[in-house]
């Protein structure tokens, strides 16, 4: 083999990749959730859960159980547990 075949066949070097200019790298720093984002997170998640104790204390009779003109029963739950799943679903998009 020749000098020049041993020099082929040797691993080629991966190219060195280009530098990420300074305003990207400051831009990709202060991207964030906004101000609002975890009070209203939280406000979902805590609003579900007092939903929930509140029918299960009042023993069905509120927030809109039978002693309301709009009686969801056991749908109570639903909504109570449909309130912490959308807080959690936010939570995905936490940066």
């Amino acid at each position: 083999m020749s000098e020049n075949e041993k020099k082929s066949l040797k691993f080629l070097k991966r190219p060195a990749k280009p530098a990420t200019p300074d305003s990207v790298k400051a831009k990709k720093a202060k991207e964030g959730n906004p101000a609002w984002f975890a009070p209203f997170v939280f406000t979902l998640m805590i609003l579900g859960l007092l939903w929930i104790m509140v029918y299960y204390i009042s023993q069905t009779l509120y927030p809109l159980g039978s002693g309301t003109p709009l009686d969801l029963g056991a749908g109570n739950i639903i909504v109570g547990f449909g309130l912490l799943m959308v807080g959690f679903a936010f939570l995905t998009r936490w940066k």
